[in-house]
């Protein structure tokens, strides 16, 4: 239960963890350091991010329990430990007899020198062992907040001893001490298993950040059978066995076959199941230490490493001072991202990190359609860079947990969110932190030379004493991008219609420089107004790409400065703002990789649909970025609806011209494409006389470009578009 109920959420975590590199970034796994929890110090959000999963999510786990069982059970087997305990009772009418339960004595022992049955619990007594054989497991949400784990079983305790603690018991006549067995086997009579419903609580805890906390609410099923109760939905008290161990005060042993001494039994297997489950769970879900015994602290709340049984502090799990529970694990992510070394080759400072935190918490909520779980979520800068103005994150409202259902394009399995709030927190802070401080030479933008402005900036050509001289594009985020989550949708020939987050970057500068007599001279600074329509492309089942919508408007120069050392009117310099700003593209691009999502302990997902969910009253935005998916077998074939395995059409460049250039493939094909690794297109349909026209501002250049194309049947084609100068109206076909 408890191993599968974080499963359930690491699960789907995993799938919104930010992590350098993962699922084919462009920086490597070293760039991203864990560090212990509590370490994160910025601002969280409530419902940064969510998962929900669905009644027929539920049904399909159910169906395939088999698996999640052994992450928690092995062999479908778990075993419950019963210590030996000094219980009183009143027995045939002797008030306040001392029974001492599980008195079973050190290993093979037989006697009471080892400690069998000599009516004391000490080191001699080992932990008796019951074994529980699972023959089903499944799950369900609960309202408000609970996540229900049925176990099918069957239970066998063996021969667990029990002895009074006097040796001269009134139970035998003050001749003898009290020496009997209980065996207990649910297959005794039918039905041979038991129903046990765990049901696991899916609390917050306020004083430790409101992360998630798992706490065992209940155990049904583990007590004796009365009145309306019947097996398997209790235990049946006809399944104990009291037989004596000794001669003497033997008749007694079968007198006391009644209920008293039955429902004490079910009663320390009740409280043995209850603990044990309790202790697994915090296994599971407490905080661990870190090294040297270190444990986190939240606010005024602190905490200290000890061992999990209240011993002395070790390598174990961290508990509150004040409260003594176990402080929750942080179920998520947290660490430090070095964003300078992952983006070294586009010029970012080396100093440039982002701390960020995501951990289940916030909020859950449970009711028949299915079990929503919050993320909470921040940012934050290491050091604000010397390439901005420090600026403060704005106080937002407190989200509540998304309802994903009302937008879901039909049945799914797991929905996942990300919120408005947590997207604009990110950008923000990755802004502060310098990560979008870039600067762009000809080792990354081979075009980068003085050429490029030659058609605009005649008086550039005196500089440079008609021979191209390298330039360098630096690019200062003035100030911070923001986020807003759209619809999402598409036209029919798969133009973004309505973006599924649009940036809105106001005052974005570019200082460009030349080198001049082996130096570089800064040329002049452009700023420029951006607005970047970025959509989700589903890749086959499991693959999500960021898309870059049509260009057209979106970018409006705003000033043009510091160019005295050319001619040029500055109107006219603002004309190459689009072109410049196309030339980072790619490195804009880097950060926006396609990703997988990750398979689980035999599971995968298959996407259904990227959108907004929870529209802003009013306006068209919403609250959260949806993403619907549903989950199959690692081992199912996954090919998306209306596509076919194998190659696609071949796609061939055709005219050129000063709108853009023609794709030549067959009419009603699907293919997406990008220009010199830039973004990617969203999925476009070939025209019913089989081309579609590229455009992009680069191509107001006259110049060599490495055009991609993908399409959703087959792999990537690598075309090349030759210069016109060179007499060459057609590109070369794949290579």
């Amino acid at each position: 239960m408890d191993r599968s109920a974080r499963w359930l959420i690491s699960a789907a975590l995993a799938t919104l963890a930010l992590s350098c590199g993962g699922g084919g970034g462009g920086c490597a796994n070293a760039c991203f350091t864990a560090q212990p929890q509590g370490t994160f110090t910025g601002t969280k959000l409530d419902s940064a991010a969510s998962v929900r999963l669905t009644d027929g999510g539920f049904g399909f786990l159910n169906q395939n329990s088999g698996q999640i069982l052994q992450l928690f059970a092995p062999g479908n087997v778990l075993t419950v430990p019963v210590s030996c305990s000094v219980q009183t009772v009143n027995i045939l009418g002797f008030p306040a007899a001392q029974l001492t339960i599980a008195d079973d004595g050190s290993f093979l022992c037989t006697a009471e020198s080892c400690g069998q049955l000599d009516g004391k619990c000490d080191a001699k007594d080992l932990q008796h062992t019951i074994t529980i054989n699972i023959t089903s497991l499944s799950f369900s949400p609960k309202a408000p907040d609970l996540l229900e784990a049925s176990i099918h079983a069957t239970v066998q305790t063996g021969r667990l001893m029990i002895s009074t603690v006097s040796r001269n018991s009134a139970l035998c006549l003050f001749s003898a001490p009290l020496k009997c067995s209980i065996d207990f086997d649910t297959a005794r009579q039918p039905p041979a298993d038991t129903v046990l419903g765990i049901d696991i609580q899916l609390a917050v805890d306020p004083r430790w950040d409101k992360l998630l906390s798992l706490k065992v609410a209940s155990i049904a099923g583990s007590s004796a059978c009365t009145g309306s109760a019947t097996p398997p939905n209790c235990i049946d008290g006809n399944d104990i066995v009291i037989a004596p161990e000794a001669t003497a005060c033997a008749s007694t042993c079968s007198l006391s076959n009644i209920s008293v001494v039955k429902d004490l039994l079910l009663s320390q297997l009740a409280s043995s199941l209850s603990a044990q489950v309790d202790k697994a769970l915090a296994g599971a879900n407490c905080a661990p230490c870190a090294a040297g015994g270190a444990c986190p602290t939240s606010g005024p709340s602190t905490s200290t490493c000890k061992d999990s049984d209240g011993g002395v502090t070790d390598a174990g799990a961290c508990y509150d001072d004040l409260t003594g529970l176990c402080v929750p694990a942080l179920v998520g992510a947290e660490g430090q991202l070095e964003v300078g070394a992952a983006l070294a080759p586009l010029g970012v400072p080396a100093t440039s990190a982002l701390q960020l935190s995501f951990g289940a918490g916030g909020g859950a909520k449970a009711d028949s359609d299915g079990l929503t779980i919050g993320v909470r979520g921040g940012f934050k800068e290491v050091a604000v860079a010397d390439c901005v103005k420090p600026v403060m994150s704005p106080m937002l409202p407190a989200l509540p947990l998304p309802d994903l259902d009302p937008d879901a394009p039909g049945p799914y399995d797991l929905g996942l969110t990300l919120s408005q709030q947590a997207l604009g927190e990110a950008l923000l802070h990755a802004q502060q932190s310098g990560a979008l401080c870039m600067e762009l030479g000809q080792e990354t933008v081979a075009l980068l030379d003085t050429s490029l402005l030659g058609t605009l900036m005649p008086s550039l050509n005196l500089l440079e004493h008609g021979e191209p001289h390298p330039l360098r594009i630096a690019l200062r985020p003035v100030n911070p991008p923001k986020a807003s989550v759209g619809l999402g949708s598409l036209t029919p020939a798969g133009q973004i219609l309505e973006p599924l987050v649009r940036l809105d970057w106001k005052g974005v500068e570019l200082d460009v420089y030349a080198q001049l007599d082996d130096r570089f001279v800064r040329l002049f600074t452009l700023a420029a107004d951006v607005t970047l329509p970025l959509g989700l492309r589903l890749d086959g089942c499991d693959g999500l790409t960021p898309v870059l919508g049509d260009l057209t408007g979106a970018i409006v120069a705003t000033d043009a400065k510091n160019s005295e050392i050319l001619a040029e009117d500055p109107a006219v310099l603002k004309q190459l703002v689009p072109l410049l700003i196309a030339q980072v593209e790619p490195a804009l691009a880097n950060g926006f990789q396609k990703f997988l999502l990750p398979q689980f302990n035999g599971f995968k997902l298959k996407l259904l649909a990227a959108r907004g969910i929870s529209q802003v009253t009013g306006t068209q935005d919403y609250q959260h970025l949806g993403i619907y998916a549903q989950i199959q077998q690692a081992t199912d074939l996954c090919t998306p609806m209306g596509k076919r395995a194998g190659a696609g059409p071949q796609v061939a460049v055709g005219k050129r011209g000063k709108e853009g250039v023609e794709l030549i493939a067959p009419a009603g094909t699907t293919l997406s494409w990008r220009l010199d690794r830039g973004f990617w297109s969203p999925w476009l349909k070939v025209d019913s006389s089989g081309k579609l026209l590229v455009k992009h501002p680069k191509l107001t250049i006259d110049a060599e470009y490495a055009l991609d194309v993908v399409t959703p049947e087959g792999g990537e084609q690598h075309l090349s578009l030759a210069p016109q100068r060179r007499g060459e109206g057609r590109g070369e076909g794949p290579p």
